[in-house]
Parts: structure tokens; C-alpha cells; sequence
């Protein structure tokens, strides 16, 4: 029953907290405004993967757009071209978070008449970015998918990738729908260490309760990845249309004023009367519900 009660303070506090202009002009935070945290859509979250690799690189397989994400903040955005079954032994390029596995500055295909890729970066077993010898396919980067199933890019940008790119680095394919991102780690923190099929059990059980709105209940461990842990046929990214728009928060982690009885803050709570009371702290996790105007 409590429970119950907890989880309906909740929601009439995420309902009624755009309503939360101002405190009293005599009360210690008369210079503050409702934080942001609580009016946010939350469809613009993603659960977060760490990496302790200088790189990060996403792949949009619906923009036909890649980037390459430093460390120092830099980025580097290239048109590509990635894999359709429009065309003879064709498939699609398939979607998930995978790590950088092998690099050949030119490699064979033995299933399509031995025709050389050069800059082979392979992140999905035979499935990996690379340029062709010939010009044709330039016209279709960042345009068309018109691969076999790889990921084409210009010969100037798979060269520059590849010089930059080391084993292990984060490959991120998607199709705009992807649950999950990958952000990078610190070295002085501590992370969370699973074996690949540990991974592939536990990011689908994250989602779910991101999908629930318990993004701020639920455990939310750091999880790091490289290219021991991933193997060559990924990890599930998710979908981002299952994320609701709102999250549930504990009662907790909106402290009514220490001086009203427990037994209070339910009624005031639900009568509305916050602004008679105003004096909120916050819990850390949500930094502050007050930010100085």
C-alpha cells in the first residue's frame, strides 16, 4: 500500500511540476526556478555504455551519414553507403553495438570475385567499412544504400578512419532507433565488467526498465565494453520508440521541508499546496530541483 501511495506522489509531482513557478519571496530560494530535470521529454535519454578507447564511431544507416567521435570532443562526420537487398546476393547492413575487430589496409573478397576493400575495418565478421578502387559507387555515399553489406566510404575518409581507428573501438550501427549510446570512460572510475553473453541478457533487462520509466529507480551500473567482451555478432541496441515520455521518480528524491510531519507530506502533496511549502532539496542524482535564475 505504501508503495502504492509512493508511486502516485510520484506521478502527481511529474504531472503538477511545470505548474512550480516560484517560492515565497521570503523563503531562502525566492531566487530559483524549477529545475528543467523535472519538464524533461524523456524520449531524448539513452542508456549509457562506457568505452575506454580514444573513439567512438556511429553509424546511420538511415542518414547514410557516419561520425567519428573523439575523446577531446572532436568529431568527424562522413557520407557512406551501406548494405541493401535490392541487389544481387545482397543483405542489409545489420544493426547493433559491435567493437572493432580486425583492420587490412587491403583485403579480398573471395564471395564477390575478389574485388579489393581497401582500408578493411572489420566489426561484424565479414561485414566491416571500407573504400573501392573504382569511382561509381561515390555517387551513392551519404545518398543510397547499395552495398552487399558492408559499410562504403570515399577512399579519402577510410584512410584517414583507418589511421585513427584502433582495435577495439566502439562501433555503434543504427538506423535512428538505437535505445543505447556509448560515452567515454574514466580511467579513475570504476566500472562494471561482463562477459558477452552476460551483456547480451543484461542490456535487454536495462531496456525494459527504461521502457517501465524506471530510468531513476532501477540500478543504473556503468558498464564498460572493448573488444573482448563484444564479439562479432553484437549486442541489441534496443528501440527507441518504447521510451516513455515521462520517468517515475522516488518521493525521496523530492524532500518536503524536514519541519512538516511525514504524515503531512502525503496531503500537501496532493492538495497541491507545494507553494505554501516550498522548501525542497534535492536528491544528488537529480543534482538540484532549484537552479539559480
Amino acid at each position: 500500500m505504501r508503495a502504492y501511495i509512493s508511486i502516485l506522489s510520484i506521478i502527481f509531482l511529474l504531472i503538477k511540476g511545470s505548474n512550480y513557478k516560484e517560492v515565497p519571496k521570503n523563503d531562502p530560494l525566492a531566487n530559483s526556478t524549477i529545475n528543467p530535470l523535472l519538464q524533461i521529454d524523456y524520449k531524448n535519454i539513452r542508456d549509457t555504455i562506457y568505452t575506454l578507447k580514444d573513439h567512438v564511431i556511429e553509424i546511420n544507416l538511415t542518414t547514410h551519414q557516419g561520425i567519428v567521435r573523439f575523446r577531446n570532443g572532436e568529431t568527424k562526420i562522413f557520407p557512406l553507403s551501406g548494405g541493401t537487398r535490392n541487389i544481387s546476393k545482397g543483405i542489409e547492413t545489420r544493426t547493433g553495438l559491435f567493437t572493432l575487430h580486425w583492420k587490412s589496409k587491403k583485403q579480398y573478397s573471395t564471395q564477390f570475385d575478389s574485388t579489393v576493400m581497401l582500408h578493411w575495418m572489420s566489426f561484424n565478421s565479414g561485414i566491416g567499412m571500407h573504400a573501392l578502387r573504382t569511382n561509381g559507387y561515390y555517387q551513392h555515399l551519404g545518398k543510397k544504400n547499395v552495398s552487399h553489406g558492408c559499410v562504403r566510404m570515399s577512399r579519402e575518409d577510410a584512410k584517414e578512419i583507418f589511421d585513427i581507428l584502433e582495435r577495439g573501438t566502439p562501433v555503434l550501427v543504427h538506423k535512428g532507433e538505437n535505445t543505447v549510446t556509448v560515452s567515454f570512460g574514466d580511467t579513475a572510475e570504476n566500472y562494471n565488467y561482463y562477459s558477452f553473453n552476460e551483456l547480451r541478457k543484461l542490456l535487454p533487462e536495462r531496456y525494459s526498465a527504461f521502457y517501465n520509466g524506471r530510468y531513476f529507480i532501477d540500478n543504473k551500473e556503468k558498464i564498460i565494453i572493448d573488444e573482448n567482451n563484444v564479439n562479432a555478432s553484437g549486442l541489441p541496441i534496443g528501440n527507441v520508440e518504447n521510451i516513455p515520455t515521462k520517468q517515475i521518480v522516488f518521493t525521496t528524491m523530492v524532500n518536503l521541508n524536514n519541519e512538516i510531519a511525514k504524515e503531512d507530506k502525503l496531503d500537501i502533496i496532493f492538495s497541491g499546496n507545494l507553494e505554501k511549502n516550498v522548501n525542497l532539496s534535492s536528491h544528488p542524482f537529480l543534482d538540484s530541483l532549484y537552479v539559480q535564475k
